[in-house]
């Protein structure tokens, strides 16, 4: 009975690979950078000619006035606590494990195309906005495409990928990879990590929007500092080492990478693949889900919020993902044939000793648990849109049930579940951005 059981659990993880293997070919990967392209032009390259303006907004607006919830700034650490994330460390493992350095590069890419991407949905997300019936603002992908398009099917469609992704997959892929680095560094049990995950994470999103935008706006530059600053003793210590990594990064972006100790080998097609759809991942540029947390913002001014959201995806893949990615180059540890957040908690260790798996397994813990919470409030808002606002508390409930998943899991299969429920969710958002783009220029 037993054996049985391990072969439907292979059978149902082979299915969910391949599913997403299929979803993140060439048609999906063609529409995330041709939408962020496309954007790109319309825009005139308003990630690089309004990078400094984004800055200075985000800077000035802490007192903002306007309708909405939260301020602006607490807005966007809520939105960068969403992506920064266990998938800047565990994700940029999987990617390269499975990719070869290259897949960096292509993370990179779909970090810079994908900041114009961020700017539009956001700047739509606060445009499209109301009052629901509790009072609070609600604003996302789903309300733009029933009120600016008019497609209520693919509103709720986007509402329901977004509620069940949240429940399914953010809940499990973070769980997991807190749950693997506290079993490796600590000794935990899996079961005993996500347990007491699931009842920190309660704790603050039984207080609504308002409790969750005060604990991010603390813990989002908290946890920020004390990884990147793990990451740069890393690259200090490996130095002389930086110049071939990104050798790496850009010969294996366009050529195969052979197999060598734990590392299979990857083809382009493979770091291409796992590049672009870890990005998207991590960065979540394009899925619809950062516009949900700024359509809360306080603000009269759709256009400074979007310039303040798209230095999210500038801070999560352009920087921190990018403090990961080169830090398990330059050690070297890459090739071990360990995963997710262990290799990335080797690198630390290979750099600055005892104090590097310390490091990584505060930074899981913090990045897992500031990921758990935003998104508790973008699967509650898709939920709300679906239901009606009867629907908060038994949302958040059942989502903290959904955090003890992550104990039952293979890493591997976890992201490629996230990765196909990331697909199925952003299809309808890209379609909108794509009609959307005119208006959005305008403003």
């Amino acid at each position: 009975g037993q054996r049985h059981s391990t072969d439907k659990i292979a059978a149902v993880s082979s299915w969910i690979q391949s599913a997403s293997d299929w979803l993140w070919g060439a048609p999906m990967l063609a529409q995330v950078l041709g939408t962020g392209l496309y954007l790109c032009v319309r825009l005139r390259g308003i990630q690089v000619r309004q990078l400094g303006t984004a800055v200075r907004d985000l800077l000035k607006r802490g007192g903002a006035t306007g309708r909405g919830d939260i301020s602006p700034v607490a807005a966007q650490m809520t939105a960068v606590g969403g992506i920064v994330g266990n998938g800047n460390i565990a994700g940029v493992a999987t990617a390269i494990t499975a990719g070869g350095p290259g897949a960096l590069f292509w993370m990179w890419v779909s970090g810079l195309i994908g900041m114009g991407t961020m700017f539009a949905e956001s700047v739509l997300g606060v445009r499209y906005r109301h009052r629901g019936a509790d009072g609070l603002m609600v604003g996302g992908p789903m309300y733009y495409l029933r009120d600016a398009l008019g497609w209520k099917f693919l509103a709720g469609l986007f509402a329901l990928g977004m509620a069940l992704k949240t429940m399914l997959a953010t809940t499990t892929v973070q769980s997991n990879s807190m749950a693997l680095i506290a079993g490796s560094e600590l000794g935990w049990n899996p079961l005993a990590t996500c347990s007491i995950v699931a009842a920190v994470t309660g704790a603050v999103i039984l207080g609504g929007v308002k409790s969750i935008g005060r604990v991010s706006e603390f813990l989002s530059p908290v946890m920020g500092a004390l990884y990147l600053a793990g990451a740069a003793a890393v690259l200090i210590a490996f130095r002389a080492e930086l110049g071939a990594a990104l050798g790496l990064v850009f010969r294996h972006a366009f050529s195969p990478v052979a197999a060598g100790g734990g590392f299979l080998g990857a083809g382009v097609r493979e770091a291409f693949r796992f590049g672009v759809a870890r990005g998207v991942y991590s960065n979540e540029a394009g899925t619809g889900s950062v516009p949900i947390a700024h359509a809360s913002a306080r603000t009269d001014n759709p256009v400074a919020q979007g310039r303040i959201a798209m230095l999210g995806v500038f801070i999560d893949t352009l920087v921190v993902s990018s403090a990961t990615g080169l830090a398990l180059l330059v050690s070297g540890v890459w090739q071990s044939g360990a995963d997710s957040t262990v290799l990335t908690a080797q690198a630390f260790t290979a750099g600055i000793g005892g104090l590097g798996g310390p490091i990584v397994l505060a930074a899981s813990l913090l990045f897992g648990l500031s990921t758990l919470i935003t998104w508790a409030f973008y699967g509650e808002q898709c939920a709300v849109y679906l239901l009606g606002a009867r629907a908060r508390l038994p949302y958040r409930l059942l989502y903290c049930v959904a955090i003890l998943g992550g104990a039952a899991a293979e890493a591997r299969t976890i992201w490629a579940w996230g990765d196909l429920l990331n697909g199925v969710m952003a299809i309808p958002n890209l379609l909108a951005l794509l009609v959307l783009a005119g208006p959005v220029a305008r403003l």
